[in-house]
Protein backbone atom coordinates (compact mmCIF):
# COMPACT_ATOMS: atom_id res chain seq x y z
CA UNK A 1 0.00 0.00 0.00
CA UNK A 2 1.59 3.45 -1.11
CA UNK A 3 1.34 6.07 1.88
CA UNK A 4 0.97 9.91 0.70
CA UNK A 5 3.69 11.47 2.66
CA UNK A 6 6.54 9.48 0.91
CA UNK A 7 4.77 11.11 -2.72
CA UNK A 8 4.11 14.61 -0.96
CA UNK A 9 6.74 15.76 1.09
CA UNK A 10 9.60 16.34 -1.63
CA UNK A 11 7.25 18.07 -3.93
CA UNK A 12 5.44 20.14 -1.51
CA UNK A 13 8.66 21.37 -0.33
CA UNK A 14 10.04 22.04 -3.70
CA UNK A 15 6.31 23.81 -4.74
CA UNK A 16 5.58 25.11 -2.06
CA UNK A 17 1.92 25.25 -3.05
CA UNK A 18 -0.34 26.87 -1.23
CA UNK A 19 -3.97 25.20 -0.33
CA UNK A 20 -6.85 26.85 -2.62
CA UNK A 21 -10.20 27.61 -0.51
CA UNK A 22 -12.37 26.23 -3.21
CA UNK A 23 -10.70 22.99 -3.01
CA UNK A 24 -13.26 21.43 -1.12
CA UNK A 25 -16.91 21.58 0.31
CA UNK A 26 -15.98 23.09 4.02
CA UNK A 27 -16.09 21.17 6.97
CA UNK A 28 -19.00 21.29 9.19
CA UNK A 29 -20.04 20.79 13.05
CA UNK A 30 -22.05 17.82 14.02
CA UNK A 31 -23.17 16.69 17.06
CA UNK A 32 -26.57 14.60 18.25
CA UNK A 33 -29.26 16.31 20.05
CA UNK A 34 -31.23 15.50 23.27
CA UNK A 35 -34.58 15.36 23.19
CA UNK A 36 -35.69 14.11 20.43
CA UNK A 37 -32.54 12.59 18.53
CA UNK A 38 -30.99 13.61 15.55
CA UNK A 39 -27.70 14.56 14.04
CA UNK A 40 -27.76 18.38 13.54
CA UNK A 41 -25.09 20.01 11.40
CA UNK A 42 -23.92 23.64 11.84
CA UNK A 43 -21.25 25.94 10.16
CA UNK A 44 -19.52 27.66 12.45
CA UNK A 45 -17.47 30.26 10.07
CA UNK A 46 -20.57 31.72 8.89
CA UNK A 47 -22.62 31.23 11.99
CA UNK A 48 -25.44 29.36 9.79
CA UNK A 49 -27.64 25.56 10.70
CA UNK A 50 -26.84 23.46 7.75
CA UNK A 51 -29.67 20.58 8.86
CA UNK A 52 -30.57 18.30 10.83
CA UNK A 53 -32.19 14.58 10.75
CA UNK A 54 -33.73 12.28 12.74
CA UNK A 55 -32.05 9.11 14.49
CA UNK A 56 -33.97 6.14 13.82
CA UNK A 57 -34.57 3.96 17.12
CA UNK A 58 -31.58 5.79 19.09
CA UNK A 59 -33.26 6.83 22.83
CA UNK A 60 -33.39 10.22 23.68
CA UNK A 61 -31.38 11.57 26.98
CA UNK A 62 -34.44 12.53 28.96
CA UNK A 63 -34.58 11.96 32.35
CA UNK A 64 -30.71 11.94 31.99
CA UNK A 65 -28.17 14.14 33.35
CA UNK A 66 -27.63 17.49 31.32
CA UNK A 67 -24.17 16.45 30.42
CA UNK A 68 -24.75 12.77 29.57
CA UNK A 69 -24.07 12.42 25.85
CA UNK A 70 -21.72 12.46 22.81
CA UNK A 71 -20.92 12.63 19.50
CA UNK A 72 -16.99 11.45 17.31
CA UNK A 73 -17.16 11.56 13.36
CA UNK A 74 -15.53 8.13 11.86
CA UNK A 75 -13.66 8.83 8.84
CA UNK A 76 -13.33 5.24 7.72
CA UNK A 77 -16.65 4.40 7.25
CA UNK A 78 -17.73 7.74 7.06
CA UNK A 79 -20.35 8.24 9.91
CA UNK A 80 -21.33 9.54 13.65
CA UNK A 81 -20.59 7.17 16.50
CA UNK A 82 -23.31 9.03 19.28
CA UNK A 83 -24.82 7.94 22.81
CA UNK A 84 -27.31 9.60 24.86
CA UNK A 85 -25.17 8.70 28.13
CA UNK A 86 -26.67 4.72 28.41
CA UNK A 87 -26.64 3.71 24.68
CA UNK A 88 -24.10 3.79 22.15
CA UNK A 89 -24.95 3.75 17.91
CA UNK A 90 -23.60 4.76 14.70
CA UNK A 91 -25.73 6.44 12.00
CA UNK A 92 -24.08 8.05 8.60
CA UNK A 93 -24.65 11.87 7.64
CA UNK A 94 -28.31 10.98 6.12
CA UNK A 95 -28.82 9.33 9.23
CA UNK A 96 -29.38 5.57 8.15
CA UNK A 97 -28.23 3.25 11.11
CA UNK A 98 -24.79 1.57 10.74
CA UNK A 99 -24.62 0.11 14.09
CA UNK A 100 -27.70 -0.55 16.01
CA UNK A 101 -28.22 1.23 19.21
CA UNK A 102 -26.74 -0.58 22.26
CA UNK A 103 -25.59 -0.87 25.85
CA UNK A 104 -22.25 0.68 26.03
CA UNK A 105 -19.56 -1.98 27.34
CA UNK A 106 -17.32 -1.12 30.41
CA UNK A 107 -19.39 1.74 31.31
CA UNK A 108 -20.02 1.49 35.25
CA UNK A 109 -23.92 1.61 36.49
CA UNK A 110 -23.53 5.13 38.08
CA UNK A 111 -22.01 6.46 35.47
CA UNK A 112 -23.00 8.45 31.95
CA UNK A 113 -20.82 8.73 28.50
CA UNK A 114 -19.84 12.60 28.24
CA UNK A 115 -18.03 12.27 25.54
CA UNK A 116 -16.74 10.35 22.21
CA UNK A 117 -13.87 10.76 20.23
CA UNK A 118 -13.12 8.62 17.13
CA UNK A 119 -8.98 8.63 17.22
CA UNK A 120 -7.87 8.16 13.30
CA UNK A 121 -4.35 6.91 13.48
CA UNK A 122 -5.60 4.03 15.92
CA UNK A 123 -8.58 3.47 14.62
CA UNK A 124 -10.05 3.58 17.53
CA UNK A 125 -13.06 4.52 19.63
CA UNK A 126 -12.32 6.63 22.71
CA UNK A 127 -15.21 7.78 25.35
CA UNK A 128 -14.79 9.59 28.13
CA UNK A 129 -17.58 9.32 31.24
CA UNK A 130 -18.94 11.26 34.03
CA UNK A 131 -16.28 9.73 36.58
CA UNK A 132 -13.24 10.50 34.82
CA UNK A 133 -13.08 7.29 33.33
CA UNK A 134 -11.02 7.60 29.79
CA UNK A 135 -12.34 3.89 27.81
CA UNK A 136 -10.73 2.47 24.68
CA UNK A 137 -12.76 0.40 22.18
CA UNK A 138 -12.01 -1.29 18.81
CA UNK A 139 -13.67 1.18 15.54
CA UNK A 140 -16.17 -1.56 15.09
CA UNK A 141 -19.54 -2.58 15.25
CA UNK A 142 -20.08 -3.52 17.80
CA UNK A 143 -16.92 -2.39 19.57
CA UNK A 144 -14.61 -4.09 21.45
CA UNK A 145 -13.02 -2.86 24.90
CA UNK A 146 -9.42 -2.52 24.55
CA UNK A 147 -8.44 -0.63 28.14
CA UNK A 148 -9.17 2.03 30.29
CA UNK A 149 -8.00 4.53 32.56
CA UNK A 150 -8.64 7.08 35.52
CA UNK A 151 -8.36 10.30 34.61
CA UNK A 152 -9.02 11.67 38.29
CA UNK A 153 -11.86 14.49 36.63
CA UNK A 154 -14.28 12.92 38.72
CA UNK A 155 -17.61 14.67 39.57
CA UNK A 156 -16.50 17.11 42.45
CA UNK A 157 -18.75 18.82 45.23
CA UNK A 158 -19.06 21.83 43.32
CA UNK A 159 -20.55 20.68 40.14
CA UNK A 160 -17.49 19.82 38.18
CA UNK A 161 -18.29 17.00 35.64
CA UNK A 162 -16.56 16.11 32.37
CA UNK A 163 -18.45 16.71 29.77
CA UNK A 164 -16.78 16.72 26.20
CA UNK A 165 -13.74 14.83 24.66
CA UNK A 166 -11.40 15.59 21.66
CA UNK A 167 -7.96 14.75 21.12
CA UNK A 168 -5.40 16.62 18.74
CA UNK A 169 -2.85 13.56 17.03
CA UNK A 170 -0.77 15.95 15.63
CA UNK A 171 0.68 17.26 18.72
CA UNK A 172 -0.47 14.34 20.92
CA UNK A 173 -3.31 15.87 23.03
CA UNK A 174 -6.30 15.03 25.07
CA UNK A 175 -8.72 18.04 25.99
CA UNK A 176 -11.58 17.28 27.74
CA UNK A 177 -14.08 19.86 29.15
CA UNK A 178 -15.04 20.34 32.66
CA UNK A 179 -17.50 22.63 33.77
CA UNK A 180 -19.27 23.21 36.81
CA UNK A 181 -22.57 21.86 35.78
CA UNK A 182 -25.17 23.48 35.32
CA UNK A 183 -24.09 26.96 36.30
CA UNK A 184 -21.37 27.59 33.66
CA UNK A 185 -17.23 28.25 34.64
CA UNK A 186 -16.25 26.21 31.54
CA UNK A 187 -12.55 24.84 31.97
CA UNK A 188 -11.08 22.72 29.72
CA UNK A 189 -7.89 19.72 31.16
CA UNK A 190 -5.58 18.60 28.99
CA UNK A 191 -3.61 15.15 28.93
CA UNK A 192 -0.56 14.69 26.54
CA UNK A 193 -0.89 11.48 24.57
CA UNK A 194 2.22 10.25 26.15
CA UNK A 195 1.19 10.25 29.85
CA UNK A 196 -2.03 8.75 29.68
CA UNK A 197 -4.63 9.70 31.75
CA UNK A 198 -2.27 12.28 33.16
CA UNK A 199 -3.73 15.73 33.45
CA UNK A 200 -0.86 18.34 32.52
CA UNK A 201 -3.17 21.47 32.54
CA UNK A 202 -6.45 23.40 33.25
CA UNK A 203 -7.28 26.03 31.56
CA UNK A 204 -10.54 28.29 31.78
CA UNK A 205 -12.68 28.75 28.23
CA UNK A 206 -11.64 32.11 26.95
CA UNK A 207 -15.31 34.59 27.04
CA UNK A 208 -16.73 36.16 23.90
CA UNK A 209 -17.68 39.54 23.87
CA UNK A 210 -21.41 40.24 24.75
CA UNK A 211 -22.30 36.87 24.31
CA UNK A 212 -22.44 34.19 27.72
CA UNK A 213 -21.77 30.53 27.12
CA UNK A 214 -23.67 28.01 29.44
CA UNK A 215 -21.46 25.00 30.13
CA UNK A 216 -20.13 23.03 27.56
CA UNK A 217 -21.92 19.56 26.38
CA UNK A 218 -19.87 18.67 23.13
CA UNK A 219 -16.07 19.17 22.29
CA UNK A 220 -14.16 18.67 19.12
CA UNK A 221 -10.63 19.33 17.67
CA UNK A 222 -9.50 20.60 14.49
CA UNK A 223 -5.97 19.66 14.99
CA UNK A 224 -5.20 20.71 11.46
CA UNK A 225 -6.18 24.69 12.03
CA UNK A 226 -5.21 24.27 15.78
CA UNK A 227 -8.73 24.75 16.60
CA UNK A 228 -10.90 23.45 19.34
CA UNK A 229 -14.82 24.06 18.91
CA UNK A 230 -16.94 23.63 21.77
CA UNK A 231 -20.97 24.40 22.40
CA UNK A 232 -23.50 24.52 25.45
CA UNK A 233 -25.80 22.82 23.15
CA UNK A 234 -27.03 26.18 21.44
CA UNK A 235 -24.04 28.12 20.53
CA UNK A 236 -20.64 27.06 19.17
CA UNK A 237 -17.33 28.77 19.89
CA UNK A 238 -13.58 28.03 18.77
CA UNK A 239 -10.95 27.68 20.53
CA UNK A 240 -7.18 28.46 19.07
CA UNK A 241 -4.40 27.58 20.92
CA UNK A 242 -0.56 26.42 20.57
CA UNK A 243 0.50 23.20 21.28
CA UNK A 244 3.90 23.11 23.68
CA UNK A 245 5.73 20.09 25.22
CA UNK A 246 2.73 19.12 27.82
CA UNK A 247 0.93 22.18 27.60
CA UNK A 248 -1.09 24.34 24.95
CA UNK A 249 -1.41 28.28 24.76
CA UNK A 250 -4.82 29.54 24.27
CA UNK A 251 -4.66 31.64 22.07
CA UNK A 252 -8.61 33.24 21.86
CA UNK A 253 -11.86 32.34 20.73
CA UNK A 254 -14.59 33.50 18.76
CA UNK A 255 -18.41 32.44 19.36
CA UNK A 256 -21.76 32.23 16.72
CA UNK A 257 -25.21 33.19 18.89
CA UNK A 258 -27.49 30.46 20.15
CA UNK A 259 -29.03 28.41 17.53
CA UNK A 260 -33.19 29.64 17.50
CA UNK A 261 -33.82 25.61 18.65
CA UNK A 262 -35.44 24.36 21.51
CA UNK A 263 -33.45 20.57 21.38
CA UNK A 264 -29.55 21.04 22.62
CA UNK A 265 -27.27 19.11 21.14
CA UNK A 266 -25.36 17.33 23.35
CA UNK A 267 -21.81 15.87 21.84
CA UNK A 268 -20.21 17.73 19.13
CA UNK A 269 -18.10 16.22 16.16
CA UNK A 270 -16.56 17.68 12.93
CA UNK A 271 -17.43 16.35 9.61
CA UNK A 272 -14.72 16.40 7.10
CA UNK A 273 -14.95 18.74 4.66
CA UNK A 274 -15.55 16.47 0.94
CA UNK A 275 -14.59 16.96 -2.22
CA UNK A 276 -14.73 19.15 -5.34
CA UNK A 277 -15.37 17.92 -8.97
CA UNK A 278 -13.73 19.27 -12.09
CA UNK A 279 -13.75 18.42 -15.66
CA UNK A 280 -15.92 15.45 -17.58
CA UNK A 281 -15.14 12.01 -18.53
CA UNK A 282 -13.72 10.94 -21.97
CA UNK A 283 -12.79 8.05 -24.00
CA UNK A 284 -11.17 6.79 -27.35
CA UNK A 285 -10.22 3.54 -29.78
CA UNK A 286 -11.73 0.80 -28.56
CA UNK A 287 -12.97 2.27 -25.36
CA UNK A 288 -16.59 2.79 -24.77
CA UNK A 289 -18.00 6.36 -24.09
CA UNK A 290 -18.65 5.46 -20.56
CA UNK A 291 -19.58 8.04 -17.68
CA UNK A 292 -16.62 7.23 -15.75
CA UNK A 293 -17.26 8.80 -12.09
CA UNK A 294 -14.19 9.60 -9.55
CA UNK A 295 -15.13 10.03 -6.10
CA UNK A 296 -13.75 9.72 -2.67
CA UNK A 297 -15.01 6.40 -0.84
CA UNK A 298 -14.14 8.01 2.52
CA UNK A 299 -12.94 11.11 3.96
CA UNK A 300 -8.91 12.17 3.80
CA UNK A 301 -8.10 12.58 7.75
CA UNK A 302 -4.89 12.82 8.37
CA UNK A 303 -4.18 9.36 10.09
CA UNK A 304 -6.56 7.39 7.89
CA UNK A 305 -5.02 4.50 6.80
CA UNK A 306 -7.77 3.22 4.88
CA UNK A 307 -8.14 6.22 2.79
CA UNK A 308 -9.60 5.02 -0.83
CA UNK A 309 -10.50 6.73 -4.34
CA UNK A 310 -12.88 5.29 -6.25
CA UNK A 311 -13.90 4.41 -9.93
CA UNK A 312 -17.36 3.40 -11.29
CA UNK A 313 -19.02 3.81 -14.20
CA UNK A 314 -15.74 2.93 -16.30
CA UNK A 315 -15.26 0.67 -19.10
CA UNK A 316 -14.93 -2.90 -18.07
CA UNK A 317 -12.07 -5.13 -18.01
CA UNK A 318 -9.54 -2.17 -18.37
CA UNK A 319 -6.57 -1.30 -16.61
CA UNK A 320 -7.14 1.77 -14.59
CA UNK A 321 -4.60 3.67 -13.07
CA UNK A 322 -5.05 7.21 -10.38
CA UNK A 323 -3.26 10.19 -11.07
CA UNK A 324 -2.49 12.04 -8.60
CA UNK A 325 -1.32 16.14 -8.48
CA UNK A 326 0.25 18.43 -6.17
CA UNK A 327 -2.65 21.55 -5.92
CA UNK A 328 -6.35 22.01 -7.00
CA UNK A 329 -7.53 20.46 -10.05
CA UNK A 330 -6.71 22.49 -13.53
CA UNK A 331 -9.74 24.02 -15.16
CA UNK A 332 -7.70 23.17 -18.38
CA UNK A 333 -4.61 20.91 -18.74
CA UNK A 334 -2.47 19.40 -21.20
CA UNK A 335 -3.74 16.50 -23.91
CA UNK A 336 -1.26 14.26 -24.64
CA UNK A 337 -1.74 11.89 -27.21
CA UNK A 338 -3.28 8.94 -27.47
CA UNK A 339 -5.15 10.34 -24.28
CA UNK A 340 -8.34 11.09 -24.88
CA UNK A 341 -8.10 14.27 -22.92
CA UNK A 342 -6.50 16.78 -20.55
CA UNK A 343 -4.70 15.86 -17.34
CA UNK A 344 -5.81 18.03 -14.66
CA UNK A 345 -3.72 17.02 -11.82
CA UNK A 346 -0.43 19.06 -12.42
CA UNK A 347 1.71 19.23 -11.07
CA UNK A 348 1.73 15.84 -11.37
CA UNK A 349 2.48 13.63 -8.19
CA UNK A 350 2.48 9.88 -9.48
CA UNK A 351 -0.08 7.54 -9.69
CA UNK A 352 -2.10 4.36 -7.91
CA UNK A 353 -2.32 1.22 -10.05
CA UNK A 354 -2.37 -0.78 -12.34
CA UNK A 355 -6.00 -2.04 -10.87
CA UNK A 356 -8.35 -4.09 -13.33
CA UNK A 357 -11.99 -2.84 -13.47
CA UNK A 358 -14.19 -5.27 -12.48
CA UNK A 359 -18.21 -4.83 -11.89
CA UNK A 360 -21.04 -6.14 -13.38
CA UNK A 361 -21.20 -7.76 -17.07
CA UNK A 362 -21.94 -4.85 -19.02
CA UNK A 363 -19.83 -2.42 -21.58
CA UNK A 364 -19.67 0.40 -18.07
CA UNK A 365 -19.60 -1.53 -15.16
CA UNK A 366 -16.59 -1.42 -14.44
CA UNK A 367 -15.15 -0.50 -10.84
CA UNK A 368 -12.29 0.20 -8.91
CA UNK A 369 -10.88 1.26 -5.73
CA UNK A 370 -7.14 2.75 -5.10
CA UNK A 371 -5.94 2.92 -1.79
CA UNK A 372 -3.70 5.42 -0.03
CA UNK A 373 -2.71 5.24 3.24
CA UNK A 374 -2.72 8.69 4.90
CA UNK A 375 -0.17 9.36 7.48
CA UNK A 376 -0.75 11.09 10.59
CA UNK A 377 1.78 14.34 9.43
CA UNK A 378 1.01 17.64 11.04
CA UNK A 379 3.28 19.12 7.80
CA UNK A 380 0.54 18.09 5.49
CA UNK A 381 -2.05 19.31 7.29
CA UNK A 382 -3.87 21.84 5.39
CA UNK A 383 -2.49 20.49 1.83
CA UNK A 384 -4.85 20.36 -1.23
CA UNK A 385 -4.20 17.72 -3.65
CA UNK A 386 -5.94 16.43 -6.81
CA UNK A 387 -6.80 13.18 -8.44
CA UNK A 388 -8.25 11.85 -11.70
CA UNK A 389 -8.34 8.32 -13.16
CA UNK A 390 -7.06 6.94 -16.26
CA UNK A 391 -8.28 3.76 -18.04
CA UNK A 392 -6.86 1.51 -20.68
CA UNK A 393 -8.40 -0.41 -23.32
CA UNK A 394 -7.22 -3.76 -25.36
CA UNK A 395 -9.03 -5.14 -27.85
CA UNK A 396 -8.74 -8.41 -29.63
CA UNK A 397 -7.07 -6.87 -32.82
CA UNK A 398 -4.01 -5.44 -30.49
CA UNK A 399 -5.55 -1.54 -30.40
CA UNK A 400 -5.54 0.24 -27.74
CA UNK A 401 -7.77 3.12 -26.52
CA UNK A 402 -8.18 5.80 -23.19
CA UNK A 403 -10.44 6.81 -21.08
CA UNK A 404 -10.28 9.70 -18.43
CA UNK A 405 -12.69 10.75 -15.63
CA UNK A 406 -13.78 14.17 -14.03
CA UNK A 407 -10.78 15.16 -11.28
CA UNK A 408 -11.54 15.98 -7.73
CA UNK A 409 -9.92 18.36 -5.48
CA UNK A 410 -9.06 17.90 -1.83
CA UNK A 411 -7.94 18.95 1.12
CA UNK A 412 -6.24 16.58 3.88
CA UNK A 413 -7.58 17.04 7.53
CA UNK A 414 -6.63 16.64 10.88
CA UNK A 415 -9.44 16.65 12.87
Amino acid sequence: MKTLIALALPSLAALCVTAAAAAQTQPRLIGITRAAPALRQHDHSSCAPIGQCNLPGMPNALGLPGYAGGTGWDPVRPGAWVSNGLMLAKYNEQCQPQCPPMPIPTLAANAFITGIEVVVGLNQIWMIDSTGILHRYTNACPPQPLGSCNTGLGQTAIGNVTTGLAVDEGAGFLFISYPMFPVGGNMIAVIPMGAMCQVSQQFAVPPCAALAMGPITGLACDWGSQRLYATDGATTTAIGYLPGAATVAVLGANCCPPIAVLDPMIGLAIRPGGATSTGQPCANGPCPPCPMDHTLRNDPLLGNAQFRLGLDNAQQNAFAFCLLGVGPCLNFGPTIAPLCGPILTVPYLGALGANITMGPPTACGGTTTFDLALPVAPALAGQVFSSQCLTVCLNTGGFFGTGMSNCLSWRLQGN
